[in-house]
């Protein structure tokens, strides 16, 4: 995650944050009925520490994958004249719940085994004359009608690659390769996939990665096309590129394929190692660990892996990566005195025996942990009217790991690493309250943890 440290700054972004409006049992609706007069629930609740003020729209929703469309009153599988809600528009109390009754009456004639629509969610809130939140939640709902007989036809109309080495992405990064397929949809049905999406190499016959598919990310609309992009963390080899998706769409089998021309012109051996941190300590000073590299690229190569001392001994010294596969590496510490403070900090470097370019994109390291550590972390909220940045800094002599916590909530899903010296920079992108914030922090590897919260 963080790969420098010693006065550098990163700034990542809190978008998943959990105060906001709650919407259950779902984000996402599929109703299987026989029915084209009936009602639907679901419920809302205000999560965010003041009074909100809801209002819901019936809107169209229809996406390609690219952009969306919440107005098309051509589009013949729209339910959204068929359909309202009887509170349009409401107050919620702090931590109030508020069932949401949705009334359907759908002529008898519709065209479609699938209609489409979504309710477009704004909550605001204000405190002391300022806008604290405003939020915008797109809830789509897909309807199956089950005494249409359902017509399920999907073609690959072309597939594209792009190198993210040569192509930097600002969602994906600066390695790897996005796959776009471009697919049509020429049933009367949603196609709605749960299955799996597998690439391989006619080249190499071999399989290069194989995907899940099952997330609303993915849906081709009754008579449309959508682009659909997979990210795979490899450089794909020349030749011919094989894509095939299998799995289920509302209970019916699926089987699509396509293919794909390759030239591939990167040369370099592209390696990702795990984990990003070898601890060692006194207690585990013995204890042999282990370092898996894994070759994110086509070509098969001999390695050998050090640090800057000789205390850090690999094995075996040199050991061959092959495409798209794993290698294990045990790691044995040799030095026998851990009586000095803080942490030691060695990044673990590769060296290639045929000369060729390599690349590691998430370098990993050796920590070596004294008998004495000093635990220490500062952070300070710099905010606008509608914006608040975290700054965290590691004032401390060790590796430290830490979570942020606002009104008791924890907003990262995984904790985030922090080097001594190092600041991370957090941004909320919307306006936070000190005085519900704190920083959860604890040494790497330790259990006991701190609380920081003097904002």
């Amino acid at each position: 995650m963080v790969k420098k440290f010693g006065g550098f700054i990163f700034v990542f972004f809190l978008v998943k944050l959990v105060f906001a409006l709650e919407i259950s049992p779902s984000l996402i609706y599929q109703i299987d009925t026989s029915k084209y007069q009936f009602t639907y629930d679901f419920l809302i609740k205000n999560d965010i520490p003041a009074e909100s003020q809801i209002t819901i729209e019936v809107i169209d929703f229809i996406t390609d994958g690219r952009s969306y469309s919440f107005d098309d009153p051509d589009y013949k599988y729209s339910l959204k004249k068929y359909v309202q809600v009887t509170d349009k528009s409401f107050i919620l109390a702090v931590n109030e719940q508020k069932s949401i009754k949705v009334e359907f009456n759908v002529p008898q004639n519709f065209p479609g085994a699938t209609g489409v629509f979504a309710l477009k969610i704004t909550q605001e809130s204000v405190s002391g004359g300022r806008i604290q939140v405003r939020l915008n939640y797109i809830v789509p709902f897909f309807v199956r009608f089950t005494n249409i007989p359902v017509y399920q036809s999907l073609v690959i109309n072309d597939i594209s690659v792009k190198d993210l080495l040569t192509e930097p992405d600002e969602k994906y990064g600066d390695y790897g390769s996005i796959i776009t397929l471009e697919i049509e949809n020429k049933g009367n049905i949603a196609f709605i996939p749960k299955g799996s999406i597998q690439i391989s190499s006619r080249t190499l016959r071999a399989i290069i990665a194989e995907l899940p598919l099952d997330s609303f990310d993915f849906v081709v609309f009754p008579e449309r096309k959508t682009f659909y992009s997979v990210f795979v963390p490899y450089i794909l080899p020349s030749g011919t590129i094989d894509v095939l998706l299998t799995g289920k769409s509302y209970g019916q089998d699926f089987s699509i394929s396509g293919a794909k021309e390759l030239k591939t012109e990167n040369q370099f051996l592209l390696i990702q190692t795990v984990p990003d941190i070898v601890l060692f300590s006194d207690n585990t000073k013995n204890v042999t660990q282990s370092l898996v590299l894994k070759n994110l690229s086509p070509y098969k190569e001999t390695l050998q892996a050090s640090i800057s001392e000789n205390f850090i001994s690999f094995l075996p010294k040199k050991f061959t990566v092959y495409p798209y596969r794993e290698v294990n590496v045990n790691i044995k510490n040799n030095l026998k005195d851990f009586n000095f403070t803080g942490d030691k900090i060695y990044l673990i470097e590769l060296s290639i025996d045929s000369g060729r370019n390599i690349r590691n994109v998430s370098p990993s390291y050796v920590v070596l942990r004294g008998k004495s550590i000093t635990p220490s972390l500062k952070a300070s909220l710099n905010s606008s009217q509608t914006n608040s940045i975290l700054s965290v800094q590691n004032t401390g002599d060790c590796l430290l790991q830490f979570n942020v916590l606002y009104n008791n909530r924890m907003l990262n899903e995984t904790p985030l690493t922090i080097f001594p010296g190092q600041t991370i920079n957090l941004d909320f992108e919307r306006f936070v309250r000190g005085n519900l914030l704190k920083i959860e922090y604890f040494p790497y590897g330790d259990q006991k943890k701190y609380i920081f919260d003097d904002f």
